[in-house]
């Protein structure tokens, strides 16, 4: 018996609803969506501070709600692992037709002319979704709901911005979040206006090349990596943040600027 099956069984072992634990047998798929959210950051988190010891068992927990939610599927009789593993082995032949010839024995033909976007738009044509960002989650985190949607309008041909005009929409809004702060207003007009300023902000990272989700957590980590070394510092001057001098705080903050985000926890 291989691996996956082994796996496989193990799951349903858990789920048997005799003898499984009271833990498995009462998860359904809203329940275990959050765990399989949290696994993915967790192999995201690795990936970014190169841990690559730790790696494979992240990755291990992933596959596990793969398994899990495939198992829930074939217990309401909605989908199997099978087909989910048909499903995904047709879609990147679908989107890599060079692969197609050597490689498909199910008779099933693709356009092999079309390009990647064309190939994800008439995919989701297929299955009902006529505009372009009907399939984009709302679950999706606001950054990265932001990029799949810029992501997807420029894709389409309607690309309202370049780099010129996103930098001058940026300076704009950060005139506009100024006049508010100095009128004491905090309201949704500020609100609406920093939300802009961020929309925008995404919009010079997919210029630049930059994905800004990546980017904060960078900015991030060197800030706690910088606040942390301050803190030491403070511990062994025998002081706190509420008891230093502002100056000499400041000089301490200076000190911390060459640190980089880089920080490999394996």
């Amino acid at each position: 018996m291989n691996t996956l099956k082994r796996l496989r069984l193990l799951i349903r072992r858990l789920r048997d609803p005799d003898t499984g634990c009271v833990w498995n047998r009462a998860q359904n798929f809203q329940s275990i969506v959050p765990y399989t959210i949290e696994e993915a950051y967790e192999v995201s988190d690795l990936v970014e501070n190169e841990a690559w010891s730790r790696l494979p068992e992240e990755l291990g927990d992933l596959l596990y709600q793969v398994l899990y939610l495939c198992e829930l599927g074939e217990e309401e009789e909605r989908f199997t692992l099978d087909s989910v593993m048909d499903a995904l082995e047709l879609k990147i032949l679908r989107r890599n037709p060079d692969l197609v010839d050597e490689h498909m024995s199910s008779g099933e033909k693709f356009d092999t002319s079309l390009e990647w976007s064309e190939i994800k738009s008439a995919d989701r044509r297929q299955k009902g979704m006529f505009s372009e960002l009907d399939d984009i989650p709302n679950a999706l985190p606001s950054l990265l709901a932001s990029k799949k949607m810029q992501e997807r309008v420029a894709s389409s041909g309607f690309e309202p911005h370049d780099i010129d005009s996103s930098l001058a929409k940026t300076k704009q809004e950060l005139t506009g979040l100024k006049v508010l702060s100095e009128s004491h207003r905090s309201d949704s007009l500020s609100t609406t206006g920093l939300g802009d300023l961020m929309f925008t902000l995404v919009n010079i990272g997919l210029d630049e090349h930059i994905d800004l989700e990546t980017a904060l957590r960078k900015a991030n980590k060197i800030f706690e990596r910088r606040f942390r070394k301050v803190e030491r510092e403070l511990d062994l001057l025998g002081t706190t943040f509420h008891e230093v001098c502002p100056i000499k705080l400041k000089e301490l903050w200076s000190d911390t600027s060459s640190i980089s985000a880089k920080t490999t926890r394996n």
